[in-house]
Parts: C-alpha cells; structure tokens; sequence
C-alpha cells in the first residue's frame, strides 16, 4: 500500500510540478522496488515523523528516476516542482500515518475481542452426527464367533524344538 500511494502521489505531483508523465513501465518497477525496500519495517509501528521522513526521501528519488528517464527535455519550474513534490511527500505520509493508525487501532480492538472469548478454555462440541448399524446381524456374528474360540495360543500339541542345523 504504502509502495503504491508513494509511487502515484510522485508520478502525480512531478506531471502537476510541470515535468512529463512517466512511463507506466517505470511507475510499475518503481513501486515494486519500494514495496520491497520498506516491507522490512511493516513489522513495527512507525510514528508520523518516521513516515514523513520515508516519504520525503522517495519523493527525491522518484523524482530524480523520473528525469534520467525522461524522453523528452524541456524546462521546469524547480519551485513548482518541489512544491508539488513536497505536497505529494506530506499528502501520502497523512494518509499512511492515518491509515496505520487505524489499521492498529483495528487490530487492537480484534485482540481484545479475541482475550474476551478466551480461546484458551477447551471448547466442548459434541457429535455433529451419530452412525446406525445397518445390519443388525453384525452382533450376533460376533458371539458365535467369540464362542468357538475356547483359549488363544498355538495349538496343545505343537512344541518348537530348537535343532540347529550344522
């Protein structure tokens, strides 16, 4: 998220700040290469000076990404650019320091739902369904089974002798 406001709030404020459109090609690789350079601070919450500085600093890079990869020459205002840089830098940085805010104020309030129902007592469910016996025969098989069965074991007379043979 952060990868995709950055790069479009920079395309945006650098074609308002009077420079030209970049490429969509370069926009995609941009934002890929941003994703992958901040996903190692997702793990921890970032205050708003923390985001803005961030920000800041990918503006200045994407706006000199922008102009090695421009097409076309031409003029531009520096003033305006900055101002529009800037402006993109502090638009994204409102809206990520916003919306992380509540993205941890969400996850606050689903951990306390969580404790609330204390996962960690055993829940008791009983059986969804219970299983017939079809064939009502089965039990009977079973004792005239288990009554020709007198004793368990190798038959009386059958001994193992040891020979060796040698």
């Amino acid at each position: 998220m952060f990868a995709a406001v950055a790069t479009s709030l920079a395309a945006l404020g650098h074609v308002n700040g009077g420079g030209h459109p970049p490429d969509p090609a370069i926009l995609i690789v941009l934002a890929v290469l941003v994703a992958a350079g901040v996903s190692g601070l997702a793990d921890r919450r970032l205050s708003g000076l923390q985001i803005t500085a961030m920000l800041a600093a990918s503006q200045v890079c994407f706006h000199l990404l922008f102009e090695v990869t421009a097409h076309q020459s031409g003029s531009v205002d520096v003033a305006r650019m900055v101002s529009f840089h800037l402006f993109a830098a502090a638009a994204s940085a409102w809206m990520m320091t916003v919306g992380e805010s509540a993205l941890f104020r969400l996850f606050a309030a689903l951990h306390r739902l969580i404790v609330r129902l204390n996962p960690s007592s055993p829940v008791q469910l009983g059986p969804s369904w219970t299983a017939l016996l079809a064939d009502r025969r089965a039990p009977r098989f079973h004792q005239a089974q288990a009554a020709c069965v007198s004793r368990r074991g190798p038959p009386a007379g059958l001994s193992i002798t040891g020979h060796s043979a040698g």
